[in-house]
């Protein structure tokens, strides 16, 4: 993804917890870990491994806390 390696920050959790400390990625809209600097650790634009429980998730993330 092109966001690799870009600044980012923790998002707002919801109750449960999720995004769990990752970030948001600008390019790709999936939550992604930062490394030691808070970048975006390289990533993929899309995952086939992604769980339907994650799809779940950040869509309940964007229709509860958006953007």
């Amino acid at each position: 993804c092109p966001g690799s390696g870009e600044p980012g920050r923790p998002a707002r959790e919801l109750a449960d917890g999720y995004p769990g400390g990752r970030a948001l990625c600008g390019r790709c809209l999936r939550f992604i870990a930062l490394d030691g600097t808070g970048r975006l650790v390289e990533h993929d634009t899309t995952d086939a491994a992604e769980t339907d429980a994650e799809i779940a998730s950040r869509r309940e993330w964007f229709n509860t806390i958006g953007w």
